[in-house]
């Protein structure tokens, strides 16, 4: 039994607990994003979504690494559509926090999707939209438009403006100094930032002699970037912390990675590939909340104390 206060806020947004499903895992159907609410996280993330249906890339599009438990993927925003994905929408259950995480290659392109995904009935409103302005693999989209801080400041200001609505910014790490697309990301309205999304990345097979990804470049997740992300958090942190929420996410598979990025500045994390190694999103949410919930109480300390405490 949890003995420590879990509620975590973001912003204005509150949920149950700190850990949230990231995007593009298990996030495809309103099954799949319902029973993973159900069996622990906090909040889910849809996969990113986009205005017209993408098939993505040609397979081998992800690979497990088991000797550095990670994944390798070039699935390129595969999704289908936003009103297609509008139908998944309509059923989920009225008590799922839900993020709608969307990509778009202009303000427009963002507004659209948005536009066209609030106008679902739904059982329930989405606590945030995710921008994903950072995908490594596919063309004019993502890292494409999240490398250029007047880019990222233009979209996140015409989305704000546009509606209402809490707005998170994921970032990529595939940039010099992810501080200056944050500030970016913050001067434009944004409500939080997600960081990091995946690195870039490619496998060659030394038997064939070429790139094994159907689209020879990909992005790598899981444990081999965790000090990737931790460093990305403690950054952003130092920068422009006090100002806006962080949510950090990045090779989280045990519960001290989820402090480990509390105590870097994170305000909640987001978990995806762990889940190669696990029977069901309850397996590894119930370690990772167990073990968060008896480090609290033994060093007597809140989620709100700890974030950031690494900073001295």
């Amino acid at each position: 039994m949890m003995m420590k206060e879990l509620k975590t806020t973001i912003g204005n947004v509150e949920i149950k607990n700190p850990l949230i499903l990231a995007s593009g895992i298990l996030g495809s159907t309103y099954s799949t994003l319902n029973r993973s609410f159900h069996e622990g996280f906090g909040a889910v993330t849809t996969k990113s979504i986009g205005i017209e249906p993408r098939e993505g890339h040609p397979n081998p599009s992800v690979l497990y690494l088991p000797e550095i438990h990670s994944v390798i993927n070039a699935i390129g925003l595969a999704n289908p559509g936003c009103s297609k994905f509008s139908k998944e929408l309509q059923n989920i259950e009225s008590d799922v926090s839900l993020i709608v995480s969307v990509f778009g290659s202009s303000p427009d392109e963002f507004i659209s999707v948005i536009d066209c995904l609030r106008k679902v009935r739904m059982r329930t409103s989405p606590v945030a939209f995710e921008l994903n302005l950072s995908c490594p693999h596919a063309k004019r989209f993502g890292m494409a438009v999240g490398t250029d801080p007047e880019v990222v400041e233009e979209i996140v200001k015409e989305v704000k403006t546009t509606f209402n609505i809490p707005i998170w910014v994921k970032l990529t790490p595939n940039i010099s100094d992810i501080t200056k697309i944050g500030e970016a990301a913050l001067s434009g309205g944004a409500d939080a930032l997600v960081a990091i999304n995946t690195i870039k990345a490619l496998l060659i097979d030394i038997e064939a002699k070429k790139p094994i990804l159907g689209n020879i470049r990909g992005g790598l997740s899981g444990r081999a970037i965790k000090p990737i992300g931790l460093r990305a958090i403690y950054d952003l942190f130092e920068s422009i912390g006090p100002k806006i929420p962080l949510i950090g996410l990045g090779g989280i598979s045990k519960w001290e990675d989820v402090v480990e990025y509390l105590l870097a500045g994170a305000s909640a994390v987001q978990i995806g590939s762990a889940f190669h190694n696990y029977s069901s999103p309850k397996v590894l949410i119930t370690e990772l909340l167990n073990g968060l919930d008896s480090y609290l109480v033994r060093e007597d300390l809140t989620i709100e104390e700890l974030k950031g405490m690494a900073h001295g």
